[in-house]
């Protein structure tokens, strides 16, 4: 369906004290951050979502950093959040920046993970080869899938990652959890830049990977004039996927920052 307004977003809840939103990345979802989120749950109260046309949360056409804002705006509105920390990885990190954008009134500070407000290139085509290539018709095992898949992604880690948007239902047939086909036809949108028409009074934390090549000095210097509050953290040893990659060194971060 071509959905151009806020659609409901699927959610998990844990922990008590002030609210922190976790919005995933590109083919994420919230069980990528389960284990993250249940430390976090002992100071915080952790909701984590599914993005659209991610995990469980509904399938549409129509897929945009404006759409993806406007839904995690419903989501806080109609939960009566009013005073939220943000944390959002990659995609998630600019939908995010479009929340800033757009003003939202409920977000009190915000950590961004390894992505920086401007126009990225392709960067996943050897991913969505990948993934439309699986027959899942004929797919009857994990090992199966994993071993198609690695014709594409050689990079176990990857593939790992991948798969776990691999589902099956009761009769043992899989299928992709993502709207792939959404996903893919509007993987433009994915790589806009979010343009700030004028400076956001919000502090916000950049934290990047030293491994990863997605956030640098000069898109530091682009941040500060749209968010001269920005903060910039590295963590070392790290790759796009701080999460994953030093979870520790990012739960002390995030400890941190939103104390």
């Amino acid at each position: 369906m071509k959905e151009q307004s806020a659609i409901p977003l699927h959610f998990k809840k844990a922990g008590n004290g002030p609210v922190l939103i976790i919005l995933h990345g590109l083919f994420g979802s919230l069980d990528n951050w389960q284990s993250f989120s249940k430390t976090l749950s002992e100071k915080f109260t952790v909701y984590t979502l599914d993005l659209r046309n991610h995990g469980k949360s509904p399938h549409t056409d129509s897929f945009s950093y404006p759409l993806m804002a406007l839904d995690v705006i419903q989501f806080l509105e109609g939960n009566q959040l009013n005073r939220v920390y943000l944390l959002g990885h990659s995609m998630g990190g600019k939908v995010v920046l479009e929340m800033l954008h757009q003003a939202a009134p409920q977000i009190e500070k915000a950590i961004i993970l390894d992505i920086a407000p401007k126009s990225y290139p392709r960067g996943h085509d050897s991913v969505f080869d990948a993934m439309f290539s699986l027959n899942l018709e004929l797919t009857k095992t994990r090992i199966e899938a994993d071993l198609k898949i690695m014709e594409y992604i050689p990079e176990f880690a990857v593939r790992q990652f991948i798969l776990k948007n691999l589902d099956g239902d009761k009769e043992g047939n899989f299928f992709w959890k993502p709207n792939l086909k959404a996903l893919y036809e509007n993987y433009s949108e994915i790589n806009k830049e979010i343009n700030f028409k004028h400076p956001i009074q919000k502090d916000v934390l950049f934290v990047k990977g030293s491994l990863s090549p997605y956030l640098n000095t000069q898109d530091e210097r682009t941040i500060i004039e749209f968010l001269p509050h920005a903060q910039f953290k590295e963590v070392e040893g790290a790759g796009h996927w701080i999460h994953a990659d030093k979870p520790l060194e990012l739960l002390e971060i995030v400890n941190l920052y939103f104390a």
